[in-house]
């Protein structure tokens, strides 16, 4: 009866981490360097980021109708929210290369057209 109840737990847990993988594996991914960032008053808390080589039909923007200049979007007053943002400023100040993910979701902000971030990072190729 243990090997029983400890066989399905390793199955829980192997559905569990799989589930995340795959969820993990839908969200749009960008590689590259930034084009633009823009704040404001009358965003509020909104930042908007503009990637090199925008484009409506590239993979990060797929799961969004992206009509507009705006390639990703993301909310600084959420925790980790300013780190994006000064890990966003860093990158654009010093031209270097950095991963942005999304969450394969547009809604959250009046630029509802506009991926949500889910996180950023530096990188070398």
């Amino acid at each position: 009866m243990r090997n029983f109840k400890l066989l399905t737990m390793k199955n829980i847990l192997s559905f569990f981490i799989l589930t995340l993988i795959s969820v993990n594996s839908n969200a749009a991914s960008y590689s590259g360097k930034i084009d633009s960032i823009a704040t404001g008053p009358n965003l509020g808390n909104t930042i908007l980021v503009r990637v090199e080589g925008h484009s409506t039909t590239a993979p990060w923007s797929t799961s969004c109708s992206i009509s507009s200049f705006w390639s990703f979007k993301f909310d600084s007053s959420v925790p980790g929210g300013k780190e994006a943002y000064s890990q966003l400023l860093a990158a654009y100040a010093s031209q270097s290369l950095i991963v942005i993910e999304g969450t394969n979701s547009c809604t959250g902000s009046a630029f509802t057209d506009i991926q949500n971030m889910s996180y950023v990072r530096f990188y070398t190729p």
